[in-house]
């Protein structure tokens, strides 16, 4: 098995699949924590309808991508006053018109079928250099945020009635959470796709969860998670044959079952 580490494209399949994985699960420790976890499929779906959109037109896939993406960004962090129209209420009309608009969109362009398919699935394999690079660019960009405005992140999230009694704009750092998310996960889809990219944000989150109750763990044990799902599964469908990314999410899920059982015999 060790000859998979002398391929070039797999190499770099392996850094670019720890990066994405090890930038998702650390977000989406606090899109678990938040319980938006709908938002990360919402963003998604409005992501793909960009990219649809773009091919239609003959646009950059990636700047239309963004673009739609930041603007679900925006409709998520408002917070209504009418009680009666909640965020799952908008977060469920954007996924529902995203994903039917994307549909329309492949109707109507004759190569963009394979290309959502491939968007949807993703190949984990035809990762580039380039696009490794701008992923540690990303991630080192978060961590250092985080690192820098924690208390903000964490107050505007779990206590924000704290937060604004402290002088913290809740607003405002409610929307540049939902920005850093929606960059990431615009980026992300384009580079593993959709399947891969919600599921590390889900699952790795889940599985520390269960075995840890303070966040330097919680962080350790989501990335942890993420590289050896990366890993495993990537060594598992080179020897097998099978298709990367749902091997990876499958494998994600093995490690969740196992967190969930020695949760439990820990009591």
């Amino acid at each position: 098995m060790s000859e998979v580490f002398t391929v070039p494209f797999l190499r770099v399949a392996f850094a670019g699949g720890l990066i994405v994985g090890s930038l998702c699960a650390f977000l989406g420790v606090h899109v678990v924590l938040r319980r938006i976890v709908f938002v990360g499929a919402a963003l998604a779906q409005v992501s793909s309808a960009g990219v649809g959109l773009a091919l239609c037109t003959g646009a950059n896939p990636a700047t239309v991508s963004l673009a739609l993406t930041l603007g679900g960004v925006a409709a998520f962090a408002v917070r209504f006053g009418n009680r009666r129209i909640t965020q799952e209420s908008i977060i469920g009309v954007a996924y529902a018109l995203a994903s039917a608009i994307a549909v329309l969109f492949v109707a109507k362009s004759a190569h963009a079928e394979a290309y959502m398919l491939n968007l949807l699935s993703g190949n984990i394999l035809t990762i580039t250099p380039g696009q490794v690079y701008l992923t540690v660019f990303l991630f080192a960009v978060t961590v250092l945020m985080w690192s820098l405005f924690q208390k903000q992140f964490m107050f505007s999230a779990f206590d924000p009635e704290t937060a604004k009694a402290h002088g913290i704009r809740v607003a405002f750092w409610d929307l540049l959470f939902y920005v850093i998310l929606g960059i990431v996960i615009s980026f992300s889809i384009r580079v593993v796709g959709m399947l891969l990219v919600f599921a590390f944000l889900v699952l790795p989150a889940v599985t520390a969860l269960l075995l840890s109750q303070r966040f330097v763990g919680i962080y350790a044990f989501a990335i942890v998670s993420a590289a050896v799902s990366t890993v495993s599964g990537l060594l598992l469908s080179y020897k097998l044959d099978l298709p990367t990314g749902p091997t990876i999410v499958v494998f994600s899920g093995i490690l969740l079952l196992a967190s969930s059982i020695v949760s439990k015999l820990r009591g």
